[in-house]
């Protein structure tokens, strides 16, 4: 069985629309619509030019809702991304901190003018050369990075999950009143599998029938999962790399080395 938008494509999109003309105090207006605040600054005065590459530390929200965490995508908490003088970048200088605020109507149901908030740090401008030995550092994830990030995680949401045996966790959302599974129980149920930064990667779209133990048929995390749970129940599961797809990641390559997954299952019966 087996990213939410990026802070730069959505800031892309974003900037595309006009915003009214309104006066947002401690913010300056910027000519694609959005605002912004300079909340630090740098040690240096070096500034960003056509052909650069920037290392972010980047948080996007919008009402209550986190859109892009750049801590959930790297274990170094950062995003790499080219430098493009339109994206409102060119007002940093390396190592400030800053605040847009960006209209986000037109893009997200019932947003009228809200806007959407985006916390940015310059870390580092890299030229080409360094931006390419980054990206390949980056893409060999190891069993560190994975626990780093997912600490992040945990460290980061408001659910109270139960920590199961090798690295499982556990948040019931509605206890079964039927019988409990067990290895070799046919079991029908739906599920939803996403990454920790909320990206969906797979679903049902009807309910599905399981052998339990059955090689090949479940990871061996949403196995164990299920054996905690009860007919009629429903429960999120945060499985790690170890329970799920390795160092080697998914055969599909959806699923990345050493990445955390969560999933939702819900147990319509047990034969």
């Amino acid at each position: 069985m087996m990213k939410k938008h990026t802070g730069l494509a959505l800031l892309a999109a974003l900037i595309l629309f006009s915003c009214k003309e309104q006066r947002i105090p401690g913010f300056r207006p910027l000519d694609n619509g959005s605002y912004f605040k300079l909340i630090s600054l740098g040690e240096n005065d070096r500034k960003p030019r056509g052909g650069d590459y920037l290392e972010l530390v980047m948080r996007n929200t919008f009402a209550d809702s986190v859109l892009y965490d750049s801590h959930l995508e790297s274990p170094t908490g950062t995003m790499l991304a080219p430098y493009n003088e339109k994206d409102g970048y060119s007002r940093l200088r390396e190592g400030d901190s800053a605040v847009f605020l960006i209209p986000a109507y037109d893009l997200m149901e019932y947003a009228n003018d809200s806007m959407m908030h985006m916390q940015v740090k310059l870390v580092r401008i890299l030229d080409e050369k360094q931006y390419k030995a980054e990206s390949e550092k980056r893409a060999r994830m190891d069993e560190f990075g994975e626990q780093k990030i997912l600490q992040y995680y945990m460290k980061s949401i408001h659910e109270k999950y139960k920590a199961l045996p090798h690295g499982l966790f556990m948040l019931e959302e509605r206890s079964g009143s039927g019988k409990t599974v067990e290895r070799g129980d046919r079991v029908l149920l739906n599920y939803k599998g996403e990454f920790l930064n909320g990206k969906k990667f797979d679903a049902t779209s009807e309910p599905v029938e399981f052998v339990l133990g059955e090689e090949g048929q479940l990871i061996e995390g949403m196995t164990q999962g299920l054996m905690r749970m009860k007919e009629g129940g429903k429960a999120k599961f945060i499985i790690p790399s170890q329970l799920a797809y390795g160092a080697e990641g998914s055969s599909t390559g959806i699923i990345k080395p050493f990445t955390s997954i969560i999933y939702q299952i819900e147990i319509l019966k047990v034969y």
